[in-house]
Order: structure tokens, then sequence, then C-alpha cells
């Protein structure tokens, strides 16, 4: 669906709704648009008074926002869901393997292919095995992503097409999970997943753009008017250019390349943009390990839940330093995956050393950051590293994330309010499809640490919670800040973008239990106003 026509010449006076500000709402204010950027903000009547000629929108209260920026997701991946069987939230193995039984009786073509399931939730806790899904496969591949993307549920015939047997080694970066006689009992982790999804037959060029274009509309209803796209290859890059080149993108894309180390080069060779537009790289995805659900994030010390191992590395961090480095150079952005307190504190090590030989023009990045020692914590705000977070993996994960870690550092888990006493600008994100991308269930599992069941009680480790404030500015004012782009992007002022949401709800008056139910109302992107899909 490409973009509406280029906005009106005439100026926009949008009034009605209290103002979301910098100190939180404001009443009386208005906003006055033209041509795509806001052209003045002030009291509504003075406003108008000054341009009586204005076209007028007086909305029915609610709140008026700058569109909300989705600061970690993989768009391809929430575009490709409507071809795949959905495993989440399902609370045991038999219910799953009906889901699968359900899904593939309709869809009998090509690869079985879903995500979404979480070990976690089932009564045993304990990894699915091949032999679960055989009955219902038979010799129709299947792979089946876990809800962090970070293990993979395969059947027998994936393994055999894969040649995976009891004498592969466990790739580096990845883990083939084995039964006691050493064969795969088909779960793979992190790099071990590749040894099978590299027989996949590829989208082409028409359904991976439609893809791209599905998820993009997907996050536009959900109140987005901008994302940060995580990991985009090669045929994702040429894809998105081919959109933007006929004004199809419905919403503006900051792409992170996969860390490919040759196309990575290639496109860092082009030179950062100059100026914001609907597509530009932005920079580039490294991974230094996995998920804690998949005991996959590398941790200091041994898992307490499983002392013979303490995650993986699923890339050298001596590569990722290099790589990194060469980003921070070229003037793009190295946003780095760390999870375990490990990876984090590699992670800020490296960019520590990165610094020393290039003054950056753009901050680098730790994506998720979520288990962290406090002394690593207050690095991120002297070293000027954005803490890209996403709040619902907290309230999805807090049932487990104790077994994994035990008490003793526990406390390092989701340290919200650390990383902000030290100084660090925070960028929220949701990790769709790995979490739903709604940015009202992030705000708050930010304010309190509780999922929507209101579990725990209290909150998860309670002093970490943040104010709505402030969490709305991590989706706003400070994902912008973290793309650098704070002037132009996720706050209502003079010369920045209308790229703008309305809610019906008084976004500050309002409990987090209703705050979860919230949707967006209306929505302009670049000043037009667009559809939204609920």
């Amino acid at each position: 669906m490409p973009l509406p026509p280029p906005p009106p010449a005439a100026i926009q006076l949008i009034a009605g709704a209290d103002l979301w500000t910098d100190q939180g709402p404001r009443k009386g204010r208005a906003i006055l648009i033209h041509r795509g950027r806001i052209l003045a903000v002030g009291d509504a009547e003075a406003l108008a008074r000054a341009h009586p000629r204005a076209q007028r929108l007086d909305l029915p209260g609610g709140t008026l926002l700058p569109g909300f920026i989705e600061g970690h997701a993989h768009v391809g991946s929430i575009g490709a869901l409507s071809h795949e069987v959905d495993l989440g939230g399902l609370t045991d193995l038999e219910q799953t393997l009906g889901r699968i039984r359900a899904w593939s009786a309709v869809h009998q073509e090509g690869w079985l292919r879903g995500r979404g399931w979480d070990q976690n939730l089932w009564p045993t806790k304990a990894f699915p095995r091949a032999l679960d899904l055989d009955s219902l496969t038979g010799a129709r591949p299947a792979l089946l992503e876990r809800v962090d993307g970070h293990a993979a549920w395969v059947n027998t015939a994936a393994l055999a097409l894969a040649g995976i047997g009891a004498q592969t080694p466990d790739p580096e970066g990845g883990r083939i999970l084995r039964d006691a006689d050493g064969r795969p009992r088909g779960v793979l982790l992190d790099a071990a997943i590749d040894l099978v999804a590299r027989h996949i037959p590829p989208p082409t060029e028409a359904e991976l753009e439609a893809r791209i274009q599905a998820g993009l509309l997907a996050l536009r209803s959900d109140g987005f008017t901008a994302v940060a796209d995580m990991g985009v290859d090669a045929r994702g890059l040429a894809a998105y250019r081919r959109l933007a080149a006929t004004g199809a993108l419905p919403i503006r894309v900051f792409a992170y390349l996969a860390h490919d180390h040759e196309l990575m080069l290639k496109e860092l060779k082009r030179g950062p943009a100059k100026k914001l537009s609907f597509f530009q790289v932005q920079g580039v995805k490294f991974f230094l390990d996995g998920a804690l659900g998949s005991r996959g994030a590398r941790l200091l010390a041994p898992y307490a839940d499983e002392p013979a191992t303490e995650g993986l590395w699923v890339t050298d961090p001596a590569k990722v330093a290099l790589d990194a480095a060469i980003t921070l150079r070229a003037g793009y952005q190295p946003a780095i995956h760390a999870i375990g307190d490990a990876a984090n504190r590699a992670a800020l090590d490296l960019l520590e050393a990165a610094r020393k030989r290039a003054r950056p023009t753009l901050p680098p990045r730790i994506e998720h950051a979520q288990i962290v020692t406090a002394e690593d914590a207050a690095r991120f705000g002297r070293l000027g590293v954005v803490a890209s977070v996403q709040p619902v993996h907290c309230t999805s994960d807090h049932r487990w994330t104790p077994a994994r870690l035990g008490p003793e550092r526990l406390d390092e888990a989701f340290p919200w309010r650390t990383l902000v006493k030290g100084g660090a600008l925070l960028a929220f994100g949701s990790d769709a499809p790995v979490e739903a991308a709604n940015p009202f269930l992030g705000l708050a599992a930010a304010e309190t640490r509780q999922d929507p069941q209101g579990d725990p009680p209290g909150g998860f480790l309670p002093e970490q919670r943040l104010s709505r404030l402030e969490a709305v500015r991590a989706y706003t004012a400070g994902n912008a800040a973290a793309l650098g782009h704070a002037r132009d992007l996720g706050i209502l002022q003079k010369g920045a973008v209308a790229d703008l949401l309305w809610v019906q709800a008084p976004l500050g008056d309002i409990s987090p239990e209703t705050l979860r139910t919230v949707k967006p109302g209306r929505l302009w992107v670049n000043g037009v106003e667009v559809p939204l899909a609920h």
C-alpha cells in the first residue's frame, strides 16, 4: 500500500486534546502543521487568531502525542506471521501439538513453519523432542521457533534433510540438544538453527516485499510512525530500497544490517544519510549471546538451574569488536545484542575500546541489556551507550528468571532504574514478533513490572520501575535521540516532523490496567492522516 499523496499546502490546526510534553500532558494547547512539519505549538485560541485561514481539526479530548517509535523489531518476521502456526501462550505440550495438528491440516504445502512456543509455560518445563512432532508431520520437514527466536524445535525429517546426527558437532555459537546417547533431541540453539534453516526455500522478491509491507502496516496500526528494523540481510535491504523508491513504505524505517562482514563493508562505504528520510541504513546489528529462556544468554557464572553451562557466545567477541569499531568509524551505529551479564560486560568493554579510536557521530547501542551488574549498568551513561530495552520481556520472563539466575544475582535483572540513575539513554521497543508490539502494553510493563494478570504482586524487583513520563519518553524522544534525530522525531515542537498519534484516553491520568486497553485513535505520518486497522 503506497503512502498517501503529499500533505496539502494549507496550514492545519489540531486542537482539543491534551498535548503530551516532556513534562507530561498540557491542556489548552494546539499545534499547527504545514508541509509535513510542525509549524508552531501554543495556546489553541492564540494560534487560531494568528492563522485564521488554517484548516482546523478539533479533537474530542484525549491525548495527542508524538508518534511512537518502535526501537527494536523484526519487520519481515512480523509480516510472515500469517504464514506460520502461532504457538504463543500455550500452556502444555499437548495443547501445542493440537495447534500444530490443526494448522498443518489446513496448510499442507512446503515446510511447516511456526513460532512462539515456550517450554517455561508447560508443567514439566522440559524442551520438546523431534519425536513429539514426527507423528504429526511424517516426512514433511518442520521448524518451529521458540518465542525468543533463539531456539528451534525441528522434526526428524528436518534433521535428516540437514544431515544432523549423533556425530554432528555443535557449530560455533550454537548448540544441538542431545539425549543421553548423544543423539539430537530435536531442539537447536542459536547458530545451530541455521543448520536446518538454510535448507528452507527463501521467499520470492514479491513475497519478501509483501511481508515487509504487512509488518510495517501492523506496526502503524499499533500507533508507530517509525521503526528500527534489526538484522536486515542483503535481500531484505534490496526489497526495502525497491519499496522506498516507489513511495510504498507506510512508516519510517531505520535499518540495521545483519552482521554479514561483506554486506557491512559494501554498505558502509555509502556513508550515513545526511537528512531524515523514510528509509535509511542506520547501523549494524551484532549478536554476542543468545537468550535467557533457552539458557543461551552468556553469564559470568553458571546457570543456577543448569550448572554445566554459562550460556553461549553466538559470535566471538573479538569479531564483534573488530566490526563494531569499523561501523563506528564509518559514522553508523553498532547495535549489539547482549542479554547475559557477561555479554553486557563484553559489549561495554569493546565499545569503550572502539570509542577511544573513533569519535562516534551516533551513540552505540546495546540491545536488550537484560542481566547487567550494577557496576556495568553505571557504565552505560558514562560511555554514552544507549540501553535499548523491551519492557514486556520483564513481564513475560519474571516467572522463570529467578530459577536461571539464583537469588545472589537476581537484582541484575532488567535494571531500568539503575540504568537511568547512571545517566543512560533508554530507547524502548518490543522485539516483535517475539512479543506483541503494542506500545501500551510496554508502557504498563515499565511502570508496574507486572504482567496483565497482576503478577507478581507489587511488581518484579519493583525498585526498578519507571514513571509513565519516563516510559513515554523512551518510546518517543528517547528513541529519536538514540537514532540521532532528537530535533526531528519523538517530540511535539516547532520544526519536528508531524508524526502524530491521538488516543481517546487522558493518558496522564488512567490506571496501568486501563493503559493496557488503550487503542490508537488517529495517526498522522509526515503530516498526512493515515488509516488504522484494529
